[in-house]
């Protein structure tokens, strides 16, 4: 059961917001969607995916966690875990591997400044067989799905 909670209905103590990302690629580059989860007491309270034309897998990935950001600020402002199934992007992020692509320094230094928004903000990897995940997994397939019938 998926609830929506409004922005006005989060709590004075705001609980901490779990949240689970995933990008894809029909090929790499190819066309390419991101999707993410809120939640919270191990209930989803809010999903979003989108197309994003051609791109490559670990481009789809940092958007994905970048779009969760800026749309988890309607519901949380302190503490956020931000989970990922990219193992390299999530090592990126937390400085355990560098980054030498330009096109993805660019964005970790997008997402540094979503990062600022937070009080209190981790970056985890875990397995892509996760539930949650798997959900976030078959967010950005039905975008895929509804964007190549379009």
């Amino acid at each position: 059961m998926i609830m929506s909670v409004s922005p006005s209905e989060k709590s004075p103590t705001e609980p901490l917001l779990e949240v689970y990302t995933d990008g894809a690629s029909r090929g790499n580059p190819g066309p390419a969607a991101y999707g993410f989860i809120f939640v919270r007491n191990n209930e989803i309270i809010f999903e979003e995916a989108k197309p994003m034309g051609t791109t490559t897998n670990n481009t789809a990935e940092y958007y994905a966690i970048i779009s969760a950001l800026k749309r988890a600020q309607e519901f949380a402002t302190g503490s956020v875990i931000v989970y990922s199934d990219s193992e390299l992007v999530i090592k990126q992020i937390n400085n355990q591997y560098r980054i030498t692509k330009p096109h993805l320094a660019q964005l970790r230094a997008e997402l540094a400044i979503e990062e600022k928004k937070f009080t209190d903000i981790h970056f985890r990897n875990v397995p892509r067989e996760n539930p949650f995940i798997r959900r976030c997994d078959e967010l950005c397939n039905q975008a895929l799905d509804r964007e190549t019938k379009a």
